[in-house]
């Protein structure tokens, strides 16, 4: 039976833990929530977690270490780094077996810090002040704050390098964009996250990986974390802000791109009866590539002067070529003109007859663009200009599901049937007609044959 005062064998490391424990160099803020600190600099963990102001008292107790050991010589320094290592979300990429060594980029940045910390060469404390007593753990990184990947993570950076030519939008451009990414990926992080789900949604796919609903986890998990970060970097700009029109525009671009993926993926699967649902997708796909024309036009002529120079010139002067109102009718295009008929004998408001007009207009543009653009594989950014561009009050009507302006998007999924070979396409255009066709039914089967007949040509032409 132990003495009230002693301590058995068994209770002394527990009680060692403890004394560990009291943080006594710890920020104010986990001071006043008496919380253990983690005492990280610049930000601790608790207080990056919860995203509250990290502020250090100043460096007055020090001398009270004397009395032990220094944090690289205690017992319990390797267990807390082991702890550590165990709850951070990249520790099976970044780990090694010695729990007291992890891999991290400041043992590149502090080579003989790291060393010094990690494998003391003696058991005696040193009589001269070390590293860490003047530089309190400022080798262990705040794995809070900058972005976090995984092993899983660069086999879909490879996996872009592999396919490259059809990745993106920007045939022999992709390379320049993954550049890019990988260049903004400290100040920027949210756009590397974005670039990595879009290839985790791509791998899924393209290709027969052995668990395609993890990759889509991944994908999904990665275009969440990539919108957070987004928001909250971004909070604190002024929409006309040179310094990140790049990675903010590049990364609405690509977040507009994912989410039109997601969307046609999604309405493949719905049954007849869930048209409502169908319909509601592509409104608020649509809206969402409204957020790209938001975050380009403050700093438009920062872009087109900046190194995306070449890659907004591949669409700009086709889009010039045939913007609505501005060129002839002898060189537009007549995909519309049904629709412009149909529109003619209606009987619905002035409201709803220019709102879907300005759509009908919209898209025979885009029709005249992909037509124009000066190669084939160019042609899915002429669908993403009509999403980008139709008008809010188009999508109020369709959200209604007015018949009129169903059959605008009818016409709409023969235009991404014309971009069927890019990947994020594929039968989905085809599938918007047919899922429109019968919906509607046979009192509007005058203004839906084009429509038909041409996704059904293209069907028989690849059976043939």
């Amino acid at each position: 039976m132990p003495q009230p005062g002693g301590t058995s064998p068994q209770q002394q490391p527990k009680a060692h833990r403890r004394s560990h424990r009291k943080s006594r160099n710890g920020c104010v803020e986990c001071k006043r929530r008496h919380i253990r600190c983690d005492e990280r600099r610049p930000a601790c963990a608790n207080c990056a977690i919860a995203e509250r102001a990290c502020v250090f008292p100043p460096v007055k107790d020090r001398p009270l270490r004397k009395k032990g050991l220094s944090p690289s010589h205690s017992p319990s320094g390797a267990e807390t780094h082991a702890r550590t290592d165990d709850r951070s979300p990249s520790a099976t990429a970044w780990n090694s077996s010695d729990a007291r060594t992890p891999r991290t980029p400041s043992d590149t940045a502090l080579p003989q810090l790291s060393r010094t910390q990690s494998h003391p060469t003696t058991s005696e404390p040193s009589p001269l002040p070390s590293f860490g007593e003047s530089f309190p753990q400022s080798y262990e990184p705040s794995w809070s704050d900058p972005p976090l990947f995984t092993a899983d993570h660069l086999s879909l950076l490879y996996h872009i390098t592999l396919t490259r030519d059809s990745f993106f939008m920007t045939p022999g451009q992709d390379t320049d964009i993954l550049e890019m990414a990988l260049r903004f990926a400290s100040s920027h992080p949210y756009f590397i996250d974005e670039v990595l789900a879009l290839a985790a949604l791509h791998k899924a796919t393209t290709t027969s990986p052995p668990d395609p609903a993890q990759l889509l986890h991944v994908a999904t998990e990665l275009q969440t974390r990539a919108i957070a970060r987004f928001t909250r970097l971004s909070s604190t700009l002024p929409p006309d802000d040179m310094a990140s029109s790049i990675p903010r525009f590049l990364f609405a671009a690509t977040l507009s791109l994912h989410d039109l993926a997601d969307t046609l993926s999604s309405v493949r699967a719905l049954h007849h009866s869930q048209f409502h649902v169908f319909v509601n997708r592509f409104v608020d796909c649509f809206r969402i590539h409204h957020g790209v024309r938001a975050i380009i036009r403050p700093t438009w002529q920062h872009l087109v002067a900046s190194e995306l120079e070449p890659l907004l010139t591949l669409t700009h002067k086709a889009r010039m070529d045939v913007e609505p109102g501005a060129r002839g009718e002898s060189k537009g295009g007549h995909e519309c003109r049904p629709l412009h008929d149909l529109l003619d004998s209606s009987d619905l408001g002035p409201a709803t007859v220019t709102a879907c007009r300005e759509a009908v207009d919209r898209l025979q543009w885009a029709f005249d663009m992909h037509r124009d653009l000066p190669t084939p594989v160019a042609g899915p950014h002429a669908a993403s200009a009509f999403s980008v561009t139709v008008s809010t009050d188009y999508l109020d009507v369709l959200r209604r599901l007015q018949p009129e302006a169903v059959v605008v998007l009818a016409y709409y999924g023969v235009l991404l049937h014309r971009c069927r070979h890019f990947w994020i396409f594929g039968d989905a255009g085809a599938f918007v007609v047919r899922a429109i066709a019968q919906h509607l039914g046979a009192y509007w089967q005058g203004v839906m044959a084009w429509p038909l007949s041409t996704v059904e040509g293209a069907a028989d032409e690849q059976a043939g």
